[in-house]
């Protein structure tokens, strides 16, 4: 499966030639895409964000294990290295939104876009419904996000910047009211549960039996619906997100690596350090040093 690692590189293949406002950000209509040169199958995973408003469409869509049905005013969301598969069969009618951690001022990091805003969990894959007052709100941005992108001014990138810190939090809020929220299934919604507990942790990070006991079933039943939803073990999904929050903390502060580890919960360094190579086959110092 082909994996995009920027947002140039995915535009390349879909022939949308348009001038970035910054390499970490990009938007389109539908209407802008050749959909006659465009209808085969097209499963993908990207190193970047993607939010896809649809007013209307037809089309199979595959996130991760999830198909995808009845998209006809809804939006869904796909974070890094989660799996896209797209069955072109007909032009939806809405938009499409990539963006990057760092497109941020100050710059962010893909642990923190997933920690303030849920429906970008690594693993979970939702999709919702929106209401019609819902639909004609967002619409709105993402009409003035691509206006200005069109028209890439002066101070666009800034105004762009604060239009999508404004469609997050909105989503943010309406989705925790459950407006148009997917009824999840049940492994799914424990599986997201599960992620959401983890994206909280402060400072150490809790077994898989723990969390399995504050979720109130057994560590075995928790490990089925994990593996059911993302194809992973629940422990690998923990240490994604262990991994996540460190490279975080090792490119966003200035913290030495004892301290990196303390905040991790490793109770001596080295643990750390085997624990991160382990993963990533590099050291945490090495990571750190890297452009």
């Amino acid at each position: 499966m082909k994996v995009f690692n920027s947002i140039k590189e995915l535009l390349d293949e879909i022939n949308l030639t348009r001038k970035m406002v910054s390499p970490y950000f990009y938007i389109f209509r539908y209407d802008e895409l050749d959909y006659e040169k465009r209808i085969e199958n097209f499963p993908h995973y990207k190193r970047f964000f993607e939010i896809s408003f649809y007013e209307e469409n037809e089309n199979k869509t595959q996130i991760g294990h999830t198909v995808l049905k009845d998209l006809n005013n809804a939006i869904t969301f796909t974070s890094p290295m989660q799996s896209l598969s797209i069955n072109r069969i007909k032009r939806p009618v809405g938009y499409v939104m990539f963006f990057n951690a760092k497109f941020f001022t100050p710059e962010r990091h893909q642990y923190n876009i997933q920690q303030d805003f849920p429906f970008f969990k690594l693993n979970t894959t939702p999709v919702y419904k929106i209401s019609q007052e819902e639909k004609l709100y967002i619409k709105n941005i993402l009409e003035n996000i691509h206006k200005e992108s069109l028209e890439n001014k002066s101070q666009c990138k800034e105004i762009i910047q604060s239009y999508l810190l404004i469609l997050l939090n909105y989503i943010t809020r309406i989705l925790k009211g459950d407006s148009g929220n997917v009824k999840l299934k049940r492994y799914e919604e424990i599986t997201s549960n599960f992620e959401e507990m983890i994206l909280q942790e402060d400072e150490s990070y809790k077994s898989i039996v723990s969390y399995a006991k504050l979720l109130g079933i057994t560590p075995l039943y928790l490990s089925e619906c994990v593996k059911k939803t993302t194809g992973l073990s629940a422990k690998k999904v923990l240490t994604n997100y262990q991994i996540l929050k460190a490279k975080s903390l090792l490119v966003q502060t200035t913290n030495s690596i004892d301290e990196i580890a303390h905040v991790m919960g490793f109770k001596e360094t080295t643990n750390f350090i085997k624990f991160f190579k382990k993963d990533q086959q590099i050291t945490p110092l090495a990571y750190r040093k890297l452009p």
